[in-house]
């Protein structure tokens, strides 16, 4: 599928060490590499086109997930493909999630969740927290029921 032409141009674009393989070209969103395909306009993210170069095609609708969690490496050592549910819990299990705060939607902070539940608790209406918070009753409703912020505690 790829010349060794075009092998080699990507391989100039990190460095074969121990461990991680650095991508040092283009860097897309959130840090992973990124390179044009050949004698096509789109780019590919270079951990996808590693494993395609060094291990074989990627099956349909699966994701490559890296072992090391590390955006930028391509060492096929560290790839491996599963879907996206085994890429999620991967990333839970490992505490990379962006639930609560981590999360750039976000609008509350951890220390207002507390807030917000003490508020409940003496029956401020869901309505007038909301509107301190400068958030919607629905978000009130969805912490108070446990489907949004169960994990502080």
């Amino acid at each position: 599928m790829f010349d060794s032409e075009y092998i080699a141009r990507f391989e100039e674009k990190f460095d074969k060490t121990e461990g991680c393989w650095n991508w040092k070209a283009s860097c897309a969103g959130k840090g992973y590499g990124q390179i044009k395909l050949p004698k096509e306009r789109k780019q590919i993210y270079a951990h996808r086109l590693s494993y395609m170069i060094y291990k074989g095609d990627i099956p349909e609708g699966l994701q490559v997930m890296h072992s090391c969690d590390n955006p930028k490496c391509v060492n096929p050592e560290h790839l491996s493909v599963g879907t996206c549910k085994d890429n999620q819990q991967d990333m839970k299990a490992k505490g990379r999630s962006t639930k609560g705060e981590r999360s750039s939607c976000a609008k509350l902070k951890e220390s207002q969740i507390h807030q917000i539940r003490y508020c409940l608790s003496i029956g401020m209406t869901q309505e007038h927290i909301a509107r301190v918070f400068g958030v919607s009753q629905i978000q009130i409703s969805r912490i108070n029921t446990g489907k949004r912020w169960q994990h502080v505690k």
